[in-house]
């Protein structure tokens, strides 16, 4: 990548740099054969010409060598002036900046492991990524929209690497290390999209976990045969609440709006934690398993094997082997949790 950068560089200047040379080159064949100088002799006149600096020729020029002298005067202060120009434009108008820019993302990138990719800034995008980052996350935020890339362009952040493309391109999701990243996040404008990055990233790395925000929930299908490990769907989202506004008096995403901003409330997350082979919950009521009082935690539902959230699961509910249990706490109080449930850190 370092390469790529000192080739751009290369080829600001490729232009005047090999106009200066071809001038040169000119120069001195000229004279030689328009003076019949010698090789020393018309490298000195051309050295004398383009430094102005105003010794006597080697020998008096005839007439065609002074009109030589004169075209060649003027071509080498245009190609001068040319090479200024670029020069001052490369240092003034940022792009030695920007340039300077990719080669510490590059770097960057390289460095990164275990990090989060997110794909598309938009105001699902946008949120994902500031949460991420304000837990000190590592992320990769790729986008293709130029108006959101404007927007990005002055933001910094030093956990943050910022890549200008699309994201259903195998080597965009590559260029932002998606062998070694942890969690890939496809929030892309449509489910068409989302589906490509999904089948790509799994493609890519089997081990990494995606989460997709789904539009149209009858697709869920098909991200799950497509290896999705986490689907948002917020059309889901709406209807669980409307549903539970209606049947009950604890509204658990009124309280997610409560708490969430809430400086009192900053070390508190929501998380899920599977239960895998081996953990003693297995086959216990919650009753039984005493969460609770065990962590710390609140659990505010359960996904199971077949069937979306339950909220507020009742004390007799088994604990089912592949439960994926939503609770609320702290994050030494998940990471007891999940080594109970005998889920990796």
């Amino acid at each position: 990548m370092n390469r790529n950068i000192r080739s751009q560089i290369w080829r600001q200047f490729l232009v005047p740099i090999s106009a200066l040379i071809l001038i040169l080159i000119v120069g001195i064949l000229g004279y030689i054969f328009i003076e019949g100088y010698t090789p020393l002799n018309a490298l000195y006149m051309m050295v004398i010409t383009f430094a102005t600096i105003g010794y006597g020729e080697p020998q008096p020029l005839s007439a065609e060598g002074r009109i030589f002298t004169i075209l060649l005067i003027i071509s080498g202060f245009t190609a001068g002036f040319y090479a200024i120009g670029k020069l001052s434009s490369f240092l003034l108008e940022g792009e030695l900046a920007k340039l300077l820019k990719i080669k510490r993302m590059n770097t960057a990138l390289e460095n990164m492991k275990s990090h989060y990719i997110v794909c598309g800034y938009g105001k699902t995008g946008k949120r994902v990524t500031e949460d991420l980052l304000r837990t000190g996350k590592k992320v990769v935020l790729i986008e293709s929209n130029p108006e959101r890339n404007e927007k990005l362009k002055d933001f910094y952040d030093k956990n943050l690497v910022h890549i200008i493309g699309d994201a259903t391109n195998d080597e965009i999701l590559i260029q932002a290390g998606i062998e070694r990243a942890k969690i890939l996040i496809a929030v892309l404008t449509s489910d068409a999209e989302n589906l490509f990055v999904t089948l790509s990233a799994k493609d890519l790395n089997k081990d990494i976990k995606v989460i997709t925000r789904v539009e149209d929930a009858s697709s869920a299908a098909k991200f799950r045969k497509a290896g999705t490990d986490f689907i948002i769907s917020q059309i889901d989202l709406a209807s669980d609440r409307i549903v539970s506004l209606a049947t009950s008096t604890t509204d658990f995403f009124s309280f997610v709006e409560l708490t969430d901003g809430k400086e009192e409330l900053r070390d508190y997350k929501f998380r899920l934690v599977e239960i895998r082979n081996g953990s003693d919950l297995i086959g216990k009521t919650y009753r039984e398993a005493n969460i609770p009082q065990r962590t710390n935690l609140v659990v505010i539902g359960c996904y199971s094997a077949d069937s979306d959230l339950q909220v507020n699961p009742k004390a007799d509910d088994i604990i089912s082997l592949g439960d994926r249990l939503l609770v609320f706490g702290k994050d030494d109080e998940i990471t007891l949790l999940k080594k109970i449930g005998k889920e990796p850190k």
